[in-house]
């Protein structure tokens, strides 16, 4: 048996979570490998519509510590607003097995990754989520915005005026191509 891989355009976009989940979009960004970074968050209900956010500007750092750092702060913000069954999607397969496999003490970001497993330990119900970028475009939009914020986090208690759009399509299920890898036993 051999294993052929081909690229398969898919449809891909926002999903809104079931009746009585809440759904946390996350993503950070870095300008080069050390650069300046931030994170945002987008959460929302199963309307889609928006309940909480933040951007942090998180001076200069890699981009999986700022997704990171997103995910960390993510979690925090969805338990404040009395989330307590939370969908938290991140683009960042990276992020998302660092935080499912045992790590090594010396690290570099395992107390990062520690205190995001204690927030998931909580008493709450979080399923950590992979999605592309296409379905992840208000995180992704945040993440970048928060380099026009001074260095810190800031909740937003609404969306910014330049998001509504991104926000509107996620609502119409507005869709973008993809080529994603598929692969096939022969």
């Amino acid at each position: 048996m051999q294993v052929s891989s081909q690229r398969t355009p898919t449809e891909i976009g926002w999903l809104p979570p079931l009746a009585g989940w809440d759904k946390m979009n996350v993503d950070g960004a870095a300008n080069g490998s050390q650069g300046p970074a931030g994170a945002g968050d987008i959460l929302r209900n199963a309307e889609g519509r928006w309940t909480g956010g933040f951007v942090c500007n998180l001076g200069s750092c890699s981009t999986i510590l700022a997704e990171l750092w997103g995910i960390y702060h993510g979690l925090g913000v969805a338990w404040q607003q009395g989330c307590r069954t939370l969908i938290l999607e991140t683009d960042s397969q990276m992020a998302l097995q660092l935080i499912d496999k045992r790590t090594d003490p010396l690290h570099p970001h395992a107390t990062l990754l520690a205190a995001i497993r204690r927030r998931i330990a909580q008493d709450w119900v979080v399923k950590l989520a992979h999605t592309y970028r296409e379905g992840n475009r208000a995180a992704d939009w945040l993440s970048k915005h928060s380099l026009v914020y001074p260095y810190g986090k800031y909740e937003l208690t609404a969306p910014p005026q330049r998001i509504q759009h991104i926000i509107g399509d996620d609502c119409r299920g507005t869709t973008i191509t993809r080529s994603i890898v598929r692969e096939r036993l022969r």
